[in-house]
């Protein structure tokens, strides 16, 4: 237990410093984790639907907007990291990262969930999106979340990063998570699921730095939550 506490706080005492290139690269290896959902989420068979008794949401394609205005929300994210976010939180940033996405991809293939093609009626700019989503985009990969998991984990560092944006942050992930149950593309399970596994990546992505360690040490009990500012 020393020895992991002491290799632990030799990485936030004296981490290297990572490049602008190495951060990118990083950020190129989640990428590519976690497009491994693209071939995951075609499959033509089997899993299950983790549809509840609670799943009756209706479908309103207005809904839509938040949930593709989700791949700039994460673009622009991963950018500001990159440029900005202090060293020791973003290797704990991108550690958290590879390991959600990389948990939720082995979900992905060995215990395959779906959710069904809906059916549209009407040819406004929302149902015709909401139409070509649903027609093109694979049906499997339900559970977890991938909308869930990513923006959960950018609004937990960045509460942590600048804890004035906690509402912010906090509003969003409501946001995208009822965009996923008014589009018909998630079921509640898959909402609880992505939380989870962002949860999950977030706490072992701080230990990994010794983040923890070092606040428990220092008598803070608050482990999911931002520092005092």
């Amino acid at each position: 237990m020393r020895s992991h506490a002491k290799a632990a706080e030799n990485r936030t005492s004296h981490p290297q410093s990572l490049s602008l290139v190495k951060r990118f690269l990083f950020i190129i290896v989640i990428c590519c984790i976690q497009l491994i959902y693209i071939p995951t989420s075609n499959r033509i068979d089997g899993g299950i639907e983790p549809k509840l008794a609670l799943d009756v949401f209706p479908v309103w394609p207005v809904w839509v907007v938040p949930y593709v205005l989700c791949y700039p929300l994460w673009l622009g994210s991963f950018l500001w990291a990159m440029f900005k976010m202090d060293d020791r939180m973003f290797r704990s940033f991108i550690m958290a990262f590879i390991i959600t996405c990389a948990v939720s991809v082995t979900i992905f293939i060995t215990f395959p969930t779906y959710v069904p093609r809906a059916a549209f009626s009407g040819s406004d700019v929302f149902t015709s999106l909401l139409r070509f989503i649903h027609e093109n985009w694979g049906r499997y990969n339900a559970l977890p979340s991938g909308h869930i998991y990513i923006t959960a984990l950018f609004a937990f560092f960045y509460i942590r990063w600048h804890p004035r944006q906690k509402l912010f942050w906090i509003l969003i992930l409501v946001i995208v998570s009822l965009s996923t149950l008014f589009t018909a593309q998630h079921y509640v399970v898959d909402i609880l699921g992505g939380l989870l596994v962002a949860l999950i990546g977030y706490y072992l992505g701080l230990r990994w730095m010794g983040i923890i360690d070092r606040q428990a040490r220092a008598g803070n009990s608050r482990l999911l939550l931002p520092p005092p500012s």
